[in-house]
């Protein structure tokens, strides 16, 4: 078992050091009051304690770095580290009078180490877990090394050193680096605070993420969680008003400057918007603080619209582009040396001129030439030039029949993010997981956060497939989390647990109607749990019970996630065709507010009204994929492919592993018989919905396969066949049914098309959403069996049904 030696001034031994040594486990550590035999002289006692370490801790205070007995125990373990005795000493700040300037502290370790101040035992204890553990698993050698390397960005660097030492202005507090993920966002930050000598080259950040349907509790939460700040008791934050809650940020960020710390935020939403704005809550954080140095480093999905900053000097903002072809060249170069090949002019040419600007591609090239080898990575180059789009599916293929690698990446995918205590309370600590998270830290599909790299996150792309394609988690598993969810339940109020396991259990327990103190909650508490409950679970009440417990406490909230709750209340209305929907979307301003129209309507069967909301939401945002993926839906249930083709193209370009942009493409792909050579494209989209594992994109593949064979091979025969083993399977699937009828019109199987009909007289009612894809089945019956007249005087009872649509409707009846 892995030992933590503590060394200390016995000054700090009550309360801090003491506190520490007891959450670690006295067989976990040497600690002198408990371990050190009596009558033996300490000098002895201290060599002999040092041979049995494999961490050396030091508590780095005023009076230990004034203690003999602390320099004494540091100086040997230093040698004994150098000769491999000790595998690793782990500094811990514990004085906020200390800083990692501090000359007493030896050169080397200011130099080579990242020292942070720790105001907390607790989260003191839970890092030297971490380092006990990364003792018995090998940390990925690849994964420090990649993050040293840097090429180009010369532009972007000059931007930045040109206005940190602009001195007609104040230095900012925030620099903002907006761009996809993996573009090297956080990259290019770190890279310049250190050009600019703002911090060293050991200097490694605290990190946090944030998401939109998070807000400024979240962020108090987080940054609080670093233990950078002096203990605070959070509590009563859906009680609290704004202003105090960012009083609450300031007093924390004020202590993190004066540690001279910083703070990468990884933003997806909650500080830059979608719209491009600065949340109003950070922006008056931002303004209250009174030092002025940089103390934010944004990673932001979303570009900041810069004339709404161009004001104001407490933010430095730039746009990450893609790698230009010279430092695509560079990092190919880079990366491939780390790895140790050799690769000739000519093969840097030829690999090079295949990516496209992402590091992610540069990574994943030279690991493929690694795994296959040079004259088979060139002969499959395609799988290069189809990173970017399909990236997911790339990073995972190699787990594809690795069951427990799936079962793990399973699990990863319940949590925001995680720390390394819950993971292995639930998986135990089996080797195989250790090296398995190495090769996903390795790979991007998972990254550190924290202050000292303590939790660890799914890529987003991998999470969101994950999480979409339904991966069921291992019963073993389940029970586990639950064990772990009744001991929260009974200890939450007492203990203190990290904040990824805080904020998890607590959704859980929403969830699952446990009770939970109030005082305990915040609103992204709510808002999470809904967004499950709606996305997953279908569970449209509970989401409005929900909404309208947190909105009690409306006054109290940033307008920002006030209004992400509304909108899920007026999703979950709209799904639940409530009448309450019109009044709740009146709180709702700008493209949302058309677009949760146009939702209601489409899902009521009235599609001019969708159309037209849809239409405006998408001439207010045209890059709204949501408004998008709606408007397609709309345009198949009333059978105009031609004009759904290109936004379903569209949706389906912008991420190909999503199965309704698959679906979408498809059908109108399938039912457009101008589209030539559209074949091979129609056999990827089947491919692609083939490997997604859910049981809707089952659905959706068992569909498309008996529509290929129907509309494109012209093969009835197996076309009845896949669809009837369909139905089958989900006998009560009314797309199947519909599905079905198709294929028996084009192919006159009357009495098939006769019984569906009488099926859905029986199943679809008035008021159903297929009512009028019940209409225009039956006038298609009549025109078949030579009743136009009846068929075309049956058009007149579509409700909401656009004239041009009704019209192809005429059109295809006076074929017959």
């Amino acid at each position: 078992m892995a030992k933590a030696f503590l060394s200390h001034s016995s000054k700090d031994k009550k309360g801090y050091v003491e506190t520490v040594a007891r959450q670690l486990g006295y067989d976990n550590c040497i600690y002198d009051e408990l371990t050190f035999e009596e009558g033996m002289k300490p000098i002895e006692e201290i060599e002999k304690s040092l041979n049995k370490t494999d961490v050396f801790v030091i508590f780095l205070s005023d009076t230990a770095l004034d203690s003999k007995w602390v320099k004494l125990e540091l100086e040997k373990a230093y040698k004994l580290l150098n000769n491999g005795g000790i595998k690793r000493i782990f500094p811990i700040i514990i004085d906020s009078n200390v800083d990692n300037y501090d000359k007493r502290i030896p050169h080397w370790m200011r130099k080579e180490y990242n020292l942070k101040y720790v105001s907390r035992p607790t989260i003191a204890t839970r890092r030297i877990k971490q380092r006990l553990r990364e003792i018995s698993w090998q940390v990925h050698p690849l994964i420090k090394d990649k993050e040293k390397i840097f090429v180009g960005r010369n532009e972007l660097i000059r931007q930045f050193e040109e206005r940190i030492d602009d001195f007609d202005k104040q230095t900012p507090l925030c620099f903002i680096a907006s761009g996809i993920e993996k573009i090297g966002r956080q990259s290019l930050i770190k890279h310049c605070l250190k050009k600019a000598n703002i911090v060293g080259e050991a200097y490694q950040p605290s990190i946090i993420i944030l998401n939109s349907h998070e807000s400024l509790e979240d962020f108090i939460l987080k940054i609080d969680d670093l233990g950078l700040s002096s203990p605070i008791k959070l509590r009563n934050f859906l009680k609290k008003k704004v202003a105090e809650k960012i009083a609450i940020a300031i007093k924390i960020i004020e202590e993190v400057q004066k540690a001279k710390e910083l703070i990468f935020i990884i933003d997806h939403g909650c500080i830059v918007t979608p719209e491009g704005l600065i949340s109003k809550w950070f922006s008056e954080l931002l303004h209250n603080i009174s030092a002025k140095r940089v103390t934010f480093g944004i990673a932001s999905s979303f570009r900041l619209l810069k004339f709404r900053v161009r004001r104001d000097n407490n933010i430095f903002t730039v746009d990450v582009p893609e790698l230009d072809k010279k430092e695509r060249a560079g990092l190919l170069k880079r990366y491939a040396e780390l790895e140790k090949m050799e690769l000739t002019r000519d093969d840097l040419n030829f690999f090079s001129g295949l990516l496209n600007g992402y590091p992610e591609q540069v990574y994943y090239t030279v690991d493929l030439i690694k795994d296959y080898g040079l004259p088979r990575a060139k002969k499959d180059s395609l799988e290069i030039v189809e990173f970017s789009s399909e990236k997911v599916t790339r990073l995972l293929w190699r787990y594809e029949r690795d069951h427990k690698a799936r079962n793990f990446l399973a699990l990863l995918a319940k949590f925001d993010f995680i720390g390394y205590d819950l993971i292995f309370e639930v998986v135990g600590e089996d080797s195989f997981f250790k090296d398995l998270m190495n090769k996903f830290l390795a790979s991007a599909i998972c990254e550190y956060l924290g202050a000292n790299k303590e939790y660890i996150r799914l890529n987003d792309a991998v999470r969101d497939y994950l999480l979409r394609s339904r991966y069921e988690l291992l019963k073993e598993y389940a029970n586990k989390l639950k064990e772990h969810l009744e001991m929260f339940l009974s200890d939450y109020k007492s203990e203190e647990r990290d904040v990824a396991d805080f904020l998890y259990s607590i959704k859980e327990s929403l969830r699952l109607k446990k009770d939970i103190s109030e005082e305990y909650l915040i609103p992204s508490h709510f808002l999470k749990t809904m967004v499950e409950l709606y996305n997953f679970s279908r569970r449209y009440s509970d989401v409005v019970r929900l909404a309208d417990r947190v909105l009690q406490n409306a006054e109290y909230m940033d307008e920002g996630i006030k209004t992400e709750i509304r909108y899920y209340l007026c999703l979950s209305l709209a799904r639940l065709q409530s009448e309450r929907f019109f009044k709740e979307v009146m709180e709702i301003r700008g493209s949302d507010h058309d677009f949760l129209f146009g939702f209601y309507y489409r899902l009521s069967g009235n599609s001019v009204k969708a159309i037209e909301r849809l239409t405006n939401a998408l001439i207010d945002r045209p890059n709204f994929p949501r408004a998008k993926r709606e408007l397609v839906q709309v345009y198949l249930y009333i059978g105009d492919y031609e004009t759904a083709l290109e936004l379903a193209k569209q949706n389906h370009e912008y991420d190909k592993t999503n199965p309704y942009h698959i679906q979408a493409y498809f059908r109108c792909l399938i039912r457009d018989e101008k589209i030539i050579n559209k074949g091979p494209i129609m056999e990827e989209l089947l491919t692609n919905l083939s490997k997604i594992r859910s049981d809707k994109a089952k659905e959706m593949y068992l569909e498309a396969r008996a529509q290929y064979e129907a509309f494109y091979k012209h093969d009835g025969n197996n076309a009845l066949t896949s669809i009837n083993n369909a139905l089958k399977e989900f006998p009560d699937s009314v797309y199947f049914k519909i599905t079905k009828f198709d294929i028996c019109e084009k192919f006159g199987v009357i009495g098939e098309m006769k019984d569906l009909l009488d099926k859905f007289e029986k199943e679809i009612d008035n008021n159903s959403y297929f009512y009028n894809v019940y209409i225009s089945l039956q006038s298609i019956y009549f025109a078949k069996t030579g009743k136009k007249h009846e068929a075309v005087n049956l058009l007149s009872k579509l409700r909401n049904y656009p004239e041009s649509a009704i019209n192809k409707l005429k059109l295809k009846i006076n074929k017959y």
